[in-house]
């Protein structure tokens, strides 16, 4: 009986993720917040947390303390501190309080101790759009298409790293070799692209050398139909 309830109790201790807070530490967090073009963005939310990943997910009893950008950008407010979870802050994070207009910013400390205070300083937040990548056969061409798209999602990441934030690769912003057989159907993609960027489509037809196309992202370029 002694050892179902020591192994019950060890299961429960596996299966908590509760965040634990660090009683007497508090952390101060501050930046400013602009767009590429230098004008202040006001009402993004910015969220501490604790998490084992760079990513903060959608359980709000992680939070550890919130602000809203002001409207000359900055922010500066105190969060909690946890000894059992490494700690990310997120400007308009995708899951919490999204403003569906501006990318994501998240920056993440991985170290067991965390710093007293963060100072993200001045930091870019570009707007985003969803482009629309289209592919149609509208020749009698028999050949496949073969094709590979590479785009900048709208979400950067940082890491903490000899103190200070360093961005860290994406290795998910492209669309890898795909076809479009000649009995294929109209194609539409839908893609969250960073406004400011570029969208890359390189491709082959049959037998043909691979050619590229860059298309540059903005609020008013937001589609591209590709007809062969």
């Amino acid at each position: 009986m002694k050892k179902l309830i020591l192994l019950a109790f060890i299961i429960s201790l596996v299966g908590c993720d509760e965040v634990l807070i660090e009683q007497n530490r508090r952390i101060q967090i501050k930046g400013n917040l602009n767009s590429p073009e230098g004008d202040p963005i006001g009402g993004i939310h910015i969220i501490s947390a604790g998490t084992y990943e760079n990513y903060l997910g959608t359980n709000s009893d992680k939070i550890l303390g919130r602000d809203v950008s002001a409207a000359n950008g900055n922010f500066d407010f105190i969060s909690l501190d946890t000894y059992s979870h490494d700690l990310i802050m997120a400007i308009n994070a995708e899951e919490i309080d999204h403003d569906s207009v501006y990318s994501s910013l998240y920056f993440f400390d991985p170290r067991g101790e965390h710093a007293e205070s963060y100072d993200l300083g001045e930091l870019q937040l570009a707007k985003k759009v969803s482009f629309q990548f289209n592919i149609e056969r509208t020749s009698q061409s028999q050949d496949t298409l073969r094709y590979v798209l590479n785009f900048q999602k709208p979400v950067k990441r940082f890491i903490y790293e000899n103190g200070t934030f360093t961005e860290q690769p994406d290795n998910d912003n492209f669309i890898s070799i795909r076809r479009h057989m000649p009995e294929s159907e109209p194609l539409a993609l839908a893609l969250p692209i960073m406004v400011g960027t570029e969208l890359v489509f390189s491709y082959s037809l049959g037998d043909d050398p691979l050619q590229r196309i860059t298309i540059p992202i903005s609020a008013e370029n937001t589609s591209y139909d590709f007809e062969y």
